[in-house]
């Protein structure tokens, strides 16, 4: 039986599941249970088609992504059995993408925010912000936010709808450079071609969670941030060596060197791998994103969805062509 999940589908799966999931996924990848070979993304013309494949315990699967300049992207997960071969189910992935994000970077800010801030300065008010927005303040109630779009509407638009959703109030700042003015804690979502921000504007030991700049043309975070940077960590250090544009420009001008780049998973696991100093006073984390995470959620998805009636039964959509019997001797 293989199960479809179409958006509609999806509208009940929240932040506390998703965060579960993520917590799975990485505790299992710092255990070394997992499989994630190296992401596939084939230029079209216009875009790119991205595929992912991935192990988790007893699933498999991949996630493929379509890209088209002008006109945006179209995600699908596929999960497997591992034991049998046989198709579990078909999501529509945009959702779980977005839920899987902001679920990491809230396991992020848990492991890489000591004492909870004052202020977090956002900046982006697209698909991806509100949610982070959402699970990330959700771990500092006393918080002030204040949020940057550089178009006026969308920012007063986003701190009014933050303000209503959120029940705090959400501040709309008037530049970047206002958004992170002495704010602890950072968070940027954007699909920017150029570096949103001044390094040499953060404050003092900030902690910069971006999730931006997941493909080799996109930048979010400049130089200045990067050399300033005493570590960077990774949901995937590799993918973000060559994936990221704006840590791929940054190692290649040797702002930012590999020694400084470390894993979530072990930082979980050892928090001393995170290390500062004088010069090297911020903390970054970069998510680009792994199929491990879309596995996970996917799955817990499909767990948490059997006693809710959720998805369409396509019955056998992959049909097992079993290997021959051995002649006899």
């Amino acid at each position: 039986m293989t199960l479809l999940f179409r958006a509609e589908d999806l509208e009940w799966v929240d932040d506390a599941l998703a965060l579960q999931a993520m917590e799975a996924s990485f505790d299992a990848e710092a255990a070394g249970k997992v499989t994630v070979p190296k992401r596939v993304d084939t230029r079209t013309g216009k875009g790119f088609l991205r595929v992912m494949p991935a192990i988790l315990g007893d699933v498999m699967g991949l996630k493929v992504m379509t890209l088209v300049e002008g006109l945006g992207t179209r995600y699908v997960i596929l999960l497997y059995d591992v034991a049998s071969g046989a198709l579990l189910a078909i999501f529509d992935a945009d959702e779980l993408t977005r839920l899987r994000t902001a679920a990491v970077t809230t396991l992020a800010a848990r492991a890489l925010v000591g004492r909870p801030p004052q202020r977090l300065g956002m900046i982006g008010t697209g698909f991806e912000a509100e949610a982070q927005l959402r699970a990330v303040a959700s771990l500092w109630p006393e918080c002030a936010v204040t949020v940057y779009s550089p178009t006026q509407a969308n920012r007063e638009r986003f701190a009014q709808h933050g303000t209503r959703t959120l029940g705090r109030p959400i501040g709309a700042a008037g530049s970047a450079a206002e958004a992170v003015a002495d704010a602890a804690v950072v968070l940027l979502a954007t699909k920017s071609k150029q570096p949103v921000l001044d390094g040499t504007a953060l404050a003092r030991g900030a902690v910069v969670l971006s999730i931006g700049a997941t493909r080799p043309d996109l930048r979010e975070l400049d130089t200045a941030t990067l050399e300033r940077a005493g570590t960077v960590v990774g949901d995937d250090p590799a993918q973000l060596a060559s994936e990221s544009g704006d840590i791929a420009e940054a190692l290649k001008a040797g702002a930012l060197t590999p020694e400084r780049v470390v894993a979530l998973a072990a930082v979980r696991c050892d928090p001393t791998l995170v290390r500062t100093d004088q010069t090297r006073d911020l903390v970054v984390f970069k998510s680009v994103g792994t199929a491990l995470q879309d596995l996970a959620i996917a799955s817990a998805v499909r767990e948490a969805a059997a006693g809710r009636g959720r998805g369409t039964d396509l019955g056998e959509v992959t049909r097992l062509k079993a290997f021959a019997p051995a002649p006899r001797p």
